[in-house]
């Protein structure tokens, strides 16, 4: 009979790859946008013009492929963030206080700085291709969840790595 921890470890093993999947379909929908801005630009032009949410539709193509590629880096940090969320997860079923995870949580942290330092060229991008009242004007900047996220990665890397020293030393005393 499954434990309530070894379903929670399964249930989140499943959310992750879920989470990774939607992170890939979200990166093709990046690709495939940059695609579009290539081959439909006049197209794309005429429909940001009708919409009033762009300030200057006729000159914001450079923007658009600035924004693309900084969400596409976004995500390629997402898939790194996963894919060390899910080595994670694999080991916490064996012995999770190992040097492996609290290099893995440190890891996880540096990338969430990246993550938050793009947000800044984003909003900055969105902020100038779009009008100010538009939710698109609005996104990137400063995230209060996420400086908790890096901070708790952080944390969390510094007690994986005392608890594997701790394990060590009373190995060592065996």
């Amino acid at each position: 009979m499954p434990t309530d921890h070894s379903t929670l470890l399964r249930a989140t093993r499943g959310l992750l790859w879920l989470m990774l999947a939607l992170v890939a379909a979200a990166f093709l929908f990046v690709i495939a946008s940059g695609g579009a801005l290539v081959a439909m630009w006049p197209d794309i032009a005429v429909e940001a013009k009708n919409s009033k949410v762009f300030i200057d539709a006729d000159a914001m193509r450079p923007q658009l492929f600035a924004l693309l590629g900084i969400l596409a880096a976004i995500l390629a940090v997402a898939v790194y963030v996963l894919r060390q969320l899910q080595a994670l997860v694999k080991s916490a079923t064996n012995d999770p206080f190992i040097p492996a995870n609290a290099a893995r949580l440190r890891g996880i942290g540096w990338a969430l700085v990246v993550t938050q330092m793009l947000a800044f060229p984003l909003g900055w991008v969105a902020s100038r291709i779009a009008v100010s009242t538009s939710e698109f004007a609005n996104m990137g900047g400063l995230d209060l969840e996420g400086i908790l996220a890096i901070l708790l990665a952080f944390v969390l890397a510094a007690v994986f790595e005392r608890g594997a020293a701790m394990r060590d030393e009373l190995e060592g005393t065996v």
